[in-house]
């Protein structure tokens, strides 16, 4: 059912091969970009010689999945799969790289050797041993034995042909923190030379490297969560990881090898990332998901691609992000806080009295006057921004969709953006959080996606359309939407998510923050001053009408905001006196409510 719903959209593309003869060494056409129904040892022995930039794979463990894959016994565990080494060493190019997820057995209360043997058997093989990454897996369920404690980790070794190979570290870099901000403030003496290591190891730092600086190299440990697309398949492998992996070791057209293809996870990720792809599977089933999988995954090239300018602005590595944080400052930020503003001096009592409800306020037992102003103020302010915002930070969507591809914005129902790309169409509805419509507005936005389409097709759109539904932030775990109607299937993509695929950047979500948060100190002390000077006006209009003996007059706010028929609002005659308790006071008269408020 899927297939056929899928069908329109996703075109005649044909990835899947169940007939090894098919596969021809000397025709790469034959078997990249293809998925191999097989044994991966029949299957590599069809593939050319050093013909795979890298390869990454999570294999059967020991004795697991028995139920799909039949296990493998952990003491014939590493003669199994050396045979397969030997066949991944020789289609491996001499620089590439072969990452192994595996994770020992426990075996009568103690671990298995079978993955330090495999270790081992695979160096005498003339494998190098180079590195060792640690996948944390961030949301593990607790739980104990009665001699440990939960898996939350797992190996990914890293193994080479020779010692020198491909490897992007500033591909995978990452922010540089907080913790930036208030280490580097004030520099020692000590930050700003090189301080050796105390223990006379050799190593040192000179901190005052730092400064300036965004970016940062990661470690070798990798906080993923498990949660994935793999939703069918009795291994949890998320995409992250072999994304992670595929940037740090291959760059855009090279191969990437999954001899252990389950649910496609890698070539997916391979295919998003612009790299060629080879997946083996044995099992049929998983070989279908992972032909769906790969089939609805959208490569994206085109930021490559475009013009140097453009790359070297706008990628990931050693980028400063110059022409987002402008666009955000000029285009988001500063039209924000006019907007506030300009809301926040039009502001009138009154009008906000009518559109709050007394009641909530009087069961948080609000009962000063300043209290009460200053939580309608906010609460009326805090509707109104959530929208603003929303809509500006919708332009920059657009916008760098324009910038990157050529989109525009939509004048369709429910559509936003459009863009193309890699010769495939888009169609975006933008929103802020992931919960943004009840069920009958999910429906309306699916009948407009139909709608769309047919549209888009009659006015000559001969390419695949694909609908998207983006929410600029929030997460979803099951970004396909199918629909028995195929014109109504879409993609949800949140967060993260969304800005990767609207600007092909993995980190763009968290530099978005960068500009934001410094423009945002820069115009919030004045906002704050002003909001402080209108809270104080309307606290004592607020008084004048809706106070009786210096107490909030419940009666009169319920009947200005729900009796029926006009509610004709009268100011307090009598002032409010205070009499000070010294009686030797050069103040002989009274104090009016004016007086009152200097005075405090």
């Amino acid at each position: 059912m899927v297939e056929a719903a899928l069908d329109i959209t996703l075109g005649s593309e044909e990835n899947l091969i169940q007939e090894l003869d098919l596969v021809d060494q000397d025709n790469p056409q034959s078997w990249k970009n293809k998925l191999i129904l097989g044994d991966c040892l029949e299957a590599l022995q069809k593939l050319p010689s050093a013909s795979v930039d890298l390869i990454i794979t999570s294999p059967p463990y020991a004795d697991s999945r028995k139920k799909t894959y039949g296990g493998i016994s952990p003491d014939e565990y590493t003669d199994w799969f050396l045979i397969r080494a030997s066949e991944l060493k020789r289609v491996l190019k001499p620089e590439g790289s072969f990452i192994l997820n595996i994770k020992e057995k426990v075996v009568d209360g103690q671990r298995h050797p079978y993955v330090l043997n495999l270790i081992l058997g695979m160096q005498k093989q003339g494998w190098l041993w180079t590195e060792e990454y640690i996948w944390h897996k961030k949301n593990s369920y607790p739980g104990k034995w009665s001699n440990r404690f939960r898996d939350s980790w797992e190996r990914c070794l890293h193994f080479n042909k020779q010692k020198k190979f491909k490897m992007y570290q500033e591909s995978v870099m990452v922010p540089m923190g907080d913790w930036a901000k208030s280490r580097l403030k004030k520099l020692s003496e000590t930050d700003r030379r090189r301080d050796n290591s105390k223990v006379d190891s050799g190593f040192g730092k000179n901190i005052s490297n730092w400064l300036e600086r965004k970016m940062a190299y990661p470690t070798n440990v990798l906080h993923l969560a498990t949660e994935c697309g793999n939703k069918n398949h009795s291994a949890a492998f998320p995409k992250n990881l072999p994304s992670w992996f595929i940037k740090l070791f291959t760059n855009l057209d090279d191969v990437v090898l999954d001899p252990f293809a389950g649910s496609g996870t890698s070539c997916v990720a391979a295919k998003e990332l612009g790299r060629n792809y080879v997946g083996i599977e044995i099992k049929r089933e998983y070989c279908q998901l992972a032909e769906l999988n790969i089939k609805t995954a959208v490569a994206n090239t085109q930021l490559v691609k475009n013009s140097n300018q453009y790359h070297e602005e706008l990628n990931v590595v050693g980028s400063d992000y110059k022409i987002y944080h402008n666009y955000l400052i000029q285009y988001v930020l500063t039209p924000f806080y006019d907007k506030r503003f300009e809301k926040l001096s039009k502001l009138k009592l009154k009008d906000v009295l009518k559109r709050k409800n007394p009641y909530l306020f009087k069961a948080k037992n609000i009962e000063r006057a300043q209290d009460f102003v200053d939580s309608i103020i906010t609460s009326f302010l805090s509707s109104q921004e959530e929208t603003i915002f929303g809509n500006l930070l919708e332009g920059f969507a657009i916008h760098i969709s324009e910038t990157l591809y050529g989109g525009f914005k939509s004048k369709l129902n429910s559509i936003d953006l459009e863009f193309k790309r890699n010769d495939n169409y888009y169609i975006v509805g933008i929103k802020s959080g992931t919960n943004w419509g009840n069920s009958d507005q999910i429906s309306k936005m699916k009948d407009n996606f139909k709608k769309a389409r047919q549209f888009l097709r009659k006015q000559g759109i001969t390419s695949n359309i694909f609908a998207v539904n983006g929410c600029m932030y929030g997460k979803d775990s099951n970004p396909f939407k199918q629909d028995i109607d195929s014109d109504k299937t879409y993609f949800k993509y949140a967060g993260q998510e969304f800005w990767e695929f609207i600007s092909e950047d993995p980190n763009l979500y968290q530099e978005m923050i960068v500009p934001i948060g410094e423009e945002a100190k820069k115009k919030d002390e004045l906002f704050k001053s002003t909001l402080d000077a209108k809270i104080n006006e309307m606290t004592f209009e607020f008084m004048q009408f809706f106070t009786s003996n210096g107490r909030i007059d419940w009666i009169k706010l319920v009947d200005y905001v729900s009796k029926k028929g006009d509610v004709k609002l009268e100011a307090v005659t009598q002032q409010l006196t205070l009499e000070l308790e010294g009686r030797d006071s050069d103040l002989e008269e009274p104090l009016d409510l004016a007086d009152a408020l200097d005075f405090e």
